[in-house]
């Protein structure tokens, strides 16, 4: 049975009961989705709006803080329409009443307010030329730094790194741990952005998060992040949530991936493929320079059968002409073999800075609540830590801290 905090007397005080509860219920019930008819339906001048959700055996009191900003007064909820709220139970402590704290309400059939604000953005950016194609940056051929905006935990990122690793082996990757979902997620995506662009160690950065609802997925419709990402310097990848999914970032971004997997397919090409490219290239280089040197022999010797009193002058040409194609040969050959040797260089280069590398000898990243932990002090003891190995995961929880 859960333990709760006595009263120097033996018992709680209203105020501390109410506390216990309001932290019980808010962490139970972060998420739901309630369907209900709307009564006592109220707009205040403050812009919030208040009121009632109920069915046939009972009823809940809920609110939706500014309201108007979100969605203006033609849209207010009126008495006795059905609706589906999307948010999270609260109490209410100075009444000791619970409520629902409302971030989306959808009209039976509707999208609700979230999908008027994606519009109604939409609009404005597209007419301040925020999507148009002609500013858009291309992504650059042969990257040797991949920056990623992204939670650190999570399939996503582990799709991205093993995709990446997959195809070209030994590119540098730098994560920027964001939180991608709730309200602090566009600041902490806009602050992933802004770093990398000062910092200036990247070639192209990928911004995104995997599949999740509706709701889960509105960080990357805000105007901040819009803004965010043309405002970059460096090409910006938008890869947020399903192939069906698309947000104001995927508009706004320079290329849109359909999903985090298939932007870490866009960003690097593939190390297979090069080589195959290469080989076809040093074949069709010589197969066209014998044509070409085929073709002066055809000619140098029907010159010669014309012109016999200077057998002699031809046959030295021609010795001199097989030397030139000694030669050509042997240096394509070695020019070839000093590109290849350059490209496994910076193929080991690049695989020394891989951060899987680095996790594949020993070492980990530990994260609190998406964050990743640097120092002992930012955590407590029997907290809850993740741990992302070189293969695979784990959930460990606090027993001791050293400094």
């Amino acid at each position: 049975m859960p333990s709760y905090p006595e009263h120097s007397a033996g018992f709680l005080t209203v105020s501390e009961l109410t506390s216990e509860l309001k932290k019980f219920v808010s962490g139970r019930f972060r998420d739901v989705r309630v369907e209900g008819e709307v009564s006592n339906a109220k707009l205040y001048p403050s812009g919030h709006f208040y009121f009632t959700l109920k069915d046939d055996l009972a009823m809940i009191r809920g609110v939706v803080f500014n309201y108007i900003s979100r969605i203006g007064e033609s849209q207010v909820v009126k008495d006795g329409e059905r609706v589906v709220c999307v948010g999270r139970v609260d109490i209410y402590e100075k009444r000791g009443e619970y409520q629902l704290v409302v971030s989306n309400i959808v009209m039976k059939g509707d999208r609700g307010f979230l999908y008027i604000r994606f519009l109604e953005l939409k609009e404005k950016l597209l007419k301040e030329g925020l999507f148009d194609e002609a500013r858009k940056k291309p992504l650059p051929a042969f990257p040797t730094r991949i920056g990623i905006v992204t939670s650190p935990v999570g399939a996503a990122v582990r799709d991205m790194l093993r995709i990446i690793s997959e195809r070209f082996d030994g590119v540098s990757i730098q994560i920027y741990p964001a939180t991608v979902q709730g309200e602090e997620a566009p600041l902490a995506i806009v602050e992933g952005i802004k770093y990398f662009n000062e910092a200036f160690e990247v070639d192209v950065i990928i911004v995104g998060r995997g599949g999740g609802a509706y709701e889960d997925l509105a960080p990357f419709n805000t105007e901040a992040v819009a803004r965010a990402i043309f405002a970059s310097v460096i090409p910006v990848v938008s890869a947020v949530g399903h192939e069906v999914d698309f947000t104001i970032s995927d508009f706004v971004a320079d290329v849109r991936a359909p999903t985090p997997s298939a932007a870490a397919a866009l960003v690097v090409p593939n190390r297979g493929n090069l080589s195959r490219s290469i080989s076809n290239l040093k074949s069709n280089l010589v197969q066209g320079m014998s044509a070409v040197l085929g073709r002066a022999k055809y000619r140098l010797v029907r010159e010669i059968m014309e012109f016999k009193d200077r057998e002699g002058f031809f046959s030295s040409q021609r010795i001199y002409l097989d030397d030139l194609t000694g030669n050509l040969t042997r240096n394509l050959e070695l020019y070839v073999r000093g590109l290849r040797t350059k490209c496994d260089a910076l193929a080991q280069r690049m695989a020394d800075l891989n951060p899987f590398a680095i996790l594949g000898r020993g070492y980990s990243i530990i994260a609190r609540r998406g964050n990743v932990v640097t120092d002992a002090s930012q955590v407590k003891t029997n907290e809850e830590l993740s741990v992302t190995l070189h293969r695979g995961g784990l959930r460990v929880t606090v027993k001791n801290k050293e400094y």
